[in-house]
């Protein structure tokens, strides 16, 4: 193998400190939007699931509602995933933001699905309730990573 070979590994916690003191305030500013986004694409998922239980519970009429506020959903997933390569958050958080939106498109196939193979379509509220725990996990990660980011500063302070 010749010498060019690319370090694949994760970086070392010096070498981390160092990349978040050098952030650029595009990248400072977009982190703080993907956290806000995040946090807005949960409210967006809570909104839908209270749409489906109008429709079902109180008047049918409300499946227009759920399924015109589905596009509002998709465009915040859309938005998760874009910001959280401008903001150059850790490539787990980043393939977290892709699989919520992988996650999305197989929730509307199962809304679409024919009624030959309907069962198949009871699989969209399964769906949405790991769509809803994935992205509270990314909130958490990503509080998780301001976590690290104060005990690095500490730790160079002190």
């Amino acid at each position: 193998m010749s010498n060019l070979s690319v370090n694949r590994s994760e970086p070392e916690v010096g070498d981390r400190a160092v990349e978040m003191t050098n952030l650029s305030p595009l990248v400072v500013r977009a982190r703080l939007v993907f956290k806000a986004m995040v946090r807005i694409f949960a409210l967006c998922i809570m909104i839908q699931v209270f749409l489906a239980g109008l429709a079902l519970f109180w008047n049918s009429a409300q499946w227009a509602s759920h399924t015109g506020f589905a596009i509002a959903v998709i465009i915040v997933s859309i938005l998760v995933l874009v910001i959280s390569f401008i903001a150059r958050l850790p490539l787990s958080l980043r393939l977290r933001s892709a699989g919520l939106f992988g996650i999305i498109i197989l929730i509307a196939v199962s809304a679409k699905l024919p009624s030959g193979i309907g069962y198949l379509s009871a699989l969209h509220p399964v769906l949405a309730l790991m769509l809803f725990f994935g992205t509270v996990s990314l909130v958490r990660k990503t509080d998780d990573l301001k976590k690290e980011k104060k005990q690095e500063s500490a730790e160079q302070s002190g």
